[in-house]
C-alpha cells in the first residue's frame, strides 16, 4: 500500500510539473508578461543622458528616486507604459538600427519585439494592452506585440504621419500628418472605420503641429502648435523655438486654449497625468532639455529633472487602475489560466 501511495504522488507530481510547464511555455510565446510586476506607487518614466547615455529612467512624480533601468551602451529613449503598468515599451538602437523593445516595469526582461520590423518608432499602446500603433517609413501601423498581425492604417502619398497617440476608449488613434511644404495637421483615425478626420487642420498662424497626447477621459488632447511658417535665418529659427508651445482642444475640435506659456524655450512633448491634472512636458534650461509638470487648472509649474538633459516621459499611477479587473487586459489571461 505504502509504495501504491508513493507511487501515486510521484505520478501527480510529474503531472502537475508537466502542466505548469505547458503553461509556462504557452504564456512566454504569447508575449504575455507572466512574472511582469507594476509598480506599487506612481512612477514616470522617461529617457535622459545623464550618465553620459541615453538610458530608460523611472522616478516619483516629484522627481525624486530617479532610477535608472537599461544602462545600454546604445541609445534608449520614447518609453511608455502597458495600461496595467506592468511593461514598458521604448525604442532602442542596440543590435543596429532603430526598433521597438518591451522590458518588465522594473528593467527585466528585454526583449525586441515585432523582430521583422525595422526603423519602428513613437509607439502608443491600445487601452487594453493587445496592441500598438507605431510608425514606419511614414506610414501608421497597427500591430499585435506578437507581430502576426501588422496592418497599414493611415499612409499619404505626399508627407508623413507622426506622433499617434491612443485614445483612452480604445476607438480613436490621434496622429500629425505631415504635409510637405504646407504645414500640419491634427487628425483622428477610426480604428474600426479606418477613416481620418481633420480635427485641426492648417490654420494660417498656427501651421505647424506635433506631439498630440489624449487626456484620461479622452475628452481633450495636449498637442504643440509652432506659429512660424518658414525657417529662413538664424533669427527665424530662434524665434520658431520662443513660439513652440503647448496647447489643449477638446475631442469635437473646440475650444483651443494655450497652455504653457510662449515665454522662454520651445515646450514640448506634453503627457497626461493619470487623474488628468497635471502634463508633463520638457523644454530648454540653460542648454540642457529638463522635464517639467504643469497645474491644467492653476497653470503652476514644477521642474523635475536638473541633470543632464531629460525627455520624452510617460506617468503611471496604480490608482488609476480600474477596481475591478479588466478581462481585456493581458495579465486577465494569466488569472483564467490559474482558475482552469
Amino acid at each position: 500500500m505504502k509504495n501504491s501511495k508513493s507511487e501515486r504522488r510521484k505520478t501527480m507530481n510529474v503531472r502537475f510539473f508537466v502542466l505548469l510547464c505547458c503553461i509556462s511555455f504557452l504564456l512566454f510565446n504569447s508575449g504575455i508578461p507572466v512574472w511582469a510586476k507594476a509598480p506599487s506607487t506612481a512612477k514616470i518614466v522617461f529617457s535622459s543622458n545623464r550618465d553620459g547615455n541615453w538610458d530608460i529612467w523611472t522616478m516619483n512624480p516629484d522627481g525624486s528616486n530617479p532610477v535608472n533601468l537599461t544602462r545600454d551602451a546604445s541609445a534608449d529613449f520614447s518609453p511608455v507604459w502597458s495600461p496595467t503598468g506592468e511593461q514598458i515599451l521604448f525604442v532602442s538602437f542596440r543590435k543596429g538600427g532603430e526598433s521597438l523593445y518591451l522590458m518588465n516595469a522594473d528593467g527585466n526582461n528585454i526583449r525586441k519585439v515585432l523582430d521583422n520590423w525595422h526603423s519602428r518608432s513613437s509607439a502608443t499602446w491600445s487601452p487594453d494592452g493587445k496592441r500598438i500603433a507605431s510608425v514606419s517609413d511614414a506610414v501608421l501601423y497597427i500591430a499585435t506585440i506578437d507581430g502576426k498581425s501588422v496592418e497599414p492604417v493611415a499612409q499619404t502619398g505626399f508627407g508623413s504621419v507622426g506622433d499617434p497617440a491612443w485614445s483612452p476608449d480604445g476607438n480613436q488613434i490621434a496622429f500629425i500628418y505631415y504635409k510637405r511644404k504646407q504645414g500640419h495637421e491634427l487628425r483622428l483615425l477610426n480604428v474600426q472605420t479606418r477613416k481620418q478626420k481633420v480635427l485641426l487642420g492648417e490654420l494660417e498662424k498656427y501651421p505647424y503641429k506635433s506631439h498630440s497626447a489624449w487626456s484620461p477621459d479622452g475628452n481633450q488632447i495636449a498637442f504643440v502648435l509652432h506659429k512660424f511658417r518658414a525657417i529662413q535665418n538664424q533669427a527665424d529659427a530662434i524665434a520658431w523655438q520662443d513660439e513652440e508651445t503647448i496647447y489643449l482642444i477638446n475631442r469635437d475640435g473646440s475650444q483651443l486654449r494655450k497652455l504653457v506659456s510662449e515665454k522662454g524655450p520651445d515646450a514640448l512633448r506634453p503627457t497626461w497625468s493619470p487623474d488628468g491634472d497635471e502634463i508633463i512636458y520638457q523644454q530648454e534650461v540653460r542648454g540642457f532639455t529638463q522635464l517639467f509638470k504643469i497645474d491644467v487648472r492653476s497653470r503652476a509649474k514644477t521642474q523635475l529633472t536638473h541633470k543632464g538633459h531629460n525627455s520624452r516621459a510617460d506617468w503611471f499611477d496604480p490608482a488609476a487602475l480600474p477596481v475591478q479587473p479588466n478581462v481585456e487586459l493581458l495579465t486577465a489571461t494569466w488569472g483564467k489560466l490559474k482558475q482552469k
